[in-house]
């Protein structure tokens, strides 16, 4: 559990870190990695799209396409665009002989790619004249298919495969809304909530393979599609967990409640006994000055963090507010669950055993579990645990500092 904590604690810190860096001031990222062999000059014929012998759709270049020796990548090329810049689109009109990865608000691709494209956007259109020899990987809001790929892998809101697309192989789609047209060579994957196909004067959808789809209802005009080999449909249901698997989740989450809380007694009974020691208090005569300390330590230490941040000097000192902050707030229930033990301990008094005590914690722990569970009350208790949890940490600081004082 500890080592789960810990994942979800360093995944968010590296989205600060990420965010941190997309604050600076980077305009655009471009870096070449050169490649092994790969030779710097061209012909103005247009190259193999890939090592698979996919041939490019056309042999015959046009004057205005033709792509100056300024333009050329040989290697993995990098771009990185954000909504801060002046500029919050980009279009990659490169001839490129290698890997791109592009993250950015608007992206538009024009050019031509040996390897695979990776891009992360808000709105990515492929151009009819682009060509992506081996993968295309999209992650975005909408998405525009025109040119050409190998194989395609997208996940977005909308999706729309035009007329002049080409994908030589297969086509792998999550999408809230599809609209297809164009050739597919290979097989179609797609699944969504609304999947539409539709035919202009000249052409329809062509799928060289088979046509797998999952959504609520069939595609209603499935003769407007030239299929190769089947049409596979599957029903997508909302499934509801039953009431054994809610039960089952609920004990499963007390439980793992309570050996959380076990495991943060006992290292605090190992590593911290004086605070332990002093928990009671704060449980009883103290509690309610916990509340707003806890209060102010939520939302004060966010705001200081970020203006550290912009300091240089205060960077490190901004991390290790950080890092204070999410530990505080990982262990804050087990701390008011310690405390209300060893306040109801003395009550019974065995506060003198140990042993006892870590044995009542999971009873403890679990009462607290189903408090917190409790319809609208229970966000209520669940806060005020945040605010007491927090507050005690921080108070019990300001204890010990009085006291070497």
């Amino acid at each position: 559990m500890i080592k789960l904590k810990f994942k979800v604690f360093w995944t968010i810190l590296a989205i600060m870190l990420t965010a941190i860096l997309l604050c600076g001031n980077i305009y655009g990222i471009e870096s070449r990695v050169a490649g092994d062999g790969i030779e710097n000059q061209i012909s103005n014929e247009t190259i193999p799209t890939s090592d698979e012998g996919i041939n490019p759709i056309s042999d015959d270049v046009p004057d205005d396409s033709i792509i100056s020796q300024d333009e050329i990548y040989s290697g993995d090329l990098y771009i990185l665009y954000g909504e801060d810049y002046t500029t919050t689109s980009y279009v990659m009109d490169k001839l490129v002989d290698g890997n791109v990865f592009i993250f950015g608000k608007d992206v538009t691709i024009t050019g031509q790619v040996n390897g695979s494209v990776f891009v992360f956007a808000q709105n990515l259109t492929i151009e009819e004249n682009a060509s992506i020899g081996v993968h295309l990987f999209a992650f975005a809001n909408n998405i525009t298919m025109k040119g050409f790929t190998s194989d395609m892998y997208a996940l977005c809101d909308k999706f729309n495969l035009t007329d002049k697309a080409v994908i030589y192989r297969d086509l792998k789609l999550a999408a809230d809304e599809s609209y297809l047209i164009g050739s597919v060579g290979r097989d179609i994957h797609v699944a969504g909530e609304k999947i539409e196909v539709y035919e202009d004067e000249e052409r329809g959808l062509y799928v060289g393979g088979n046509l797998n789809y999952t959504s609520k209802t069939q595609i209603e005009d499935l003769d407007k599609i030239e299929i190769g080999g089947e049409s596979i449909f599957k029903k997508s249901k909302e499934i509801e967990p039953s009431d054994t698997s809610k039960i089952l989740n609920y004990i499963y989450r007390a439980l793992e409640n309570s050996i959380f809380a076990l495991v943060i007694y006992a290292c605090f009974i190992f590593l911290a006994p004086k605070f332990v020691g002093k928990l009671k208090d704060y449980a009883s005569v103290r509690g309610l000055l916990t509340l707003p300390i806890g209060l102010g330590f939520v939302v004060l230490v966010p705001i200081i963090s970020f203006l550290l941040m912009l300091t240089t000097v205060g960077l490190s000192m901004s991390f290790l507010l950080i890092m204070i902050y999410f530990i505080v707030l990982m262990i804050n229930s087990s701390i008011v669950t310690i405390a209300i033990n060893e306040f109801v301990a003395d009550k019974f008094y065995i506060a003198n055993s140990t042993w006892k005590k870590i044995l009542m914690i999971i009873p403890v722990s679990l009462i607290v579990f189903l408090v917190r569970q409790i319809p609208v009350l229970g966000g209520w208790i669940t806060a005020l645990i945040l605010f007491a949890g927090t507050g005690i940490a921080v108070l019990y600081q300001f204890d010990k500092r009085s006291k070497n004082k």
